[in-house]
């Protein structure tokens, strides 16, 4: 029990920086709450344990009753440190940041044990919050993979970015989802969290077709006006990289 709340109170640390950006941003319809782990390979299916015999219940309960948008668990296949990330979806940032905490009480004031063998199962993780900018329609099937994108970009020219995001990149990317090479993609903006600033997602019926349709995106982006793509490529400079297996998703 001490560990998870430790794990709850080092997010309400960065409260007041919160409520600061949630009196500025009027414009997202939705934030989600991402919670990356490091994990050991070794304990990692204990993890995986714990969200399947703890979790997905109540995590279900919340997307039924209304009270969160969406939630869903991943996997790592390819990528970075991270192993797992969890991410729930609310309509405002205060509704993401109070229904983190609402949950992980729920779940875990009364059973330390369950508690403890999360712990131990990752031994860190990164908190991010995303604001949900330009994307597919949400509701429709995702498929069985995601393939995200995040970027450190500029902070003084990352709105920029967003713009030629969605002049130049959404076209094409809505095209692919048309010609059913993807499912759905999303663009997102950091509201709190550490240094990448946007996230890139495309999901998918498995890893080598959205692998394609990124290698796609870039061709066409390119071909078809390389002085946009490279304004981005300077604003947004780095990425790193995932390929996820989606576990559990609801809805």
């Amino acid at each position: 029990m001490k560990n998870i709340n430790k794990y709850i109170a080092a997010f309400l640390v960065s409260l007041v920086s919160v409520a600061c950006v949630a009196q500025e941003d009027d414009g997202p319809d939705s934030f989600s709450y991402a919670t990356y782990y490091v994990c050991d390979v070794a304990t990692q299916g204990d993890m995986d344990d714990v969200v399947e015999q703890y979790e997905k219940a109540v995590f279900d309960k919340y997307v039924e009753d209304g009270t969160l948008m969406a939630w869903g668990y991943l996997s790592h296949f390819t990528g970075g440190r991270w192993r797992r990330v969890m991410y729930h979806t609310s309509p405002t940032i205060q509704d993401a940041v109070n229904n983190q905490q609402a949950i992980f009480q729920e779940i875990y004031a009364d059973n330390p044990a369950a508690g403890a063998a999360r712990a131990a199962a990752c031994e860190a993780h990164d908190d991010y919050i995303w604001a949900a900018g330009q994307g597919s329609s949400p509701g429709g099937d995702r498929g069985e993979v995601s393939l995200s994108a995040y970027f450190v970009c500029d902070i003084n020219r990352e709105e920029r970015a967003d713009e030629i995001v969605e002049s130049h990149f959404a076209p094409i990317l809505n095209q692919l989802v048309e010609d059913g090479k993807i499912n759905a993609w999303g663009w997102l903006s950091h509201r709190v969290g550490g240094k990448y600033r946007r996230l890139q997602t495309m999901t998918g019926a498995d890893h080598s077709s959205v692998l394609a349709a990124r290698g796609e995106l870039l061709s066409q982006a390119g071909d078809s006006n390389e002085e946009l793509a490279d304004e981005f490529s300077d604003i947004c400079f780095s990425h790193t990289d995932y390929l996820w297996n989606i576990i559990h998703e609801t809805p």
